[in-house]
């Protein structure tokens, strides 16, 4: 009967599981490692930020066979004379489990439209765009990060900005640049990202 129909969630998550690159998914385990956070957690992070970033968005934006709507004031004009998009990926390739809301959902099929491909290989494409450009990487995985470090860390990267500021009253630091070179210098040592945090506190 239809009034026994059961109501989807509306905060319900739907999967997307795009591959990627193994040397891909390798370098986001280790982010996984350092940050202290799941795989599909920093997945989510690369794909959900990298939606956002400008740098990524010029591009794939070359690859849009239909137009793209980027926010109420910007729109990416479309070449239908281009070949939908294929992702190349060696045969040594993993998959990327994780999970979306809704709206993020249909965010990456608006986009996955535009380039004439499926929404798992759109997100695929983001999160490779992400992790092949260091500078655009800190940066999301930073801004990614914010809400999961805990009220106590948090307060560590202000003093951190705080005592930079008053060094260099030039520059002004902020919380997201601390903890985006807190990750380069984790990475570049394989360590976590707390453990290099108390090295810098008692250096």
């Amino acid at each position: 009967m239809q009034g026994n129909e059961r109501k989807e969630r509306s905060d319900k998550k739907k999967p997307i599981s795009p591959y990627i690159d193994s040397s891909s998914y390798e370098l986001v385990s280790l982010l996984s490692y350092i940050c202290g956070l799941p795989i599909k957690t920093i997945g989510e992070m690369l794909a959900r930020e990298g939606m956002k970033a400008d740098a990524i968005l010029d591009q794939i934006k070359v690859h849009f066979r239909r137009d793209f709507i980027v926010d109420e004031a910007r729109f990416c004009i479309g070449h239908p004379e281009l070949k939908p998009f294929r992702l190349k990926l060696p045969a040594d390739k993993k998959r990327l489990a994780m999970r979306f809301f809704q709206f993020e959902h249909d965010r990456f099929a608006a986009l996955s439209y535009a380039l004439d491909c499926s929404v798992q290989m759109s997100v695929g494409l983001i999160i490779e765009k992400a992790l092949s450009r260091k500078d655009i990487l800190f940066k999301i995985l930073s801004r990614g990060l914010i809400p999961h470090i805990s009220p106590g860390r948090m307060k560590q990267i202000k003093v951190i900005c705080s005592l930079l500021n008053d060094r260099s009253p030039e520059f002004y630091i902020t919380s997201q640049m601390v903890i985006a070179t807190l990750l380069k210098d984790s990475i570049q040592n394989q360590r976590k990202i707390d453990r290099t945090m108390d090295v810098w506190l008692h250096n």
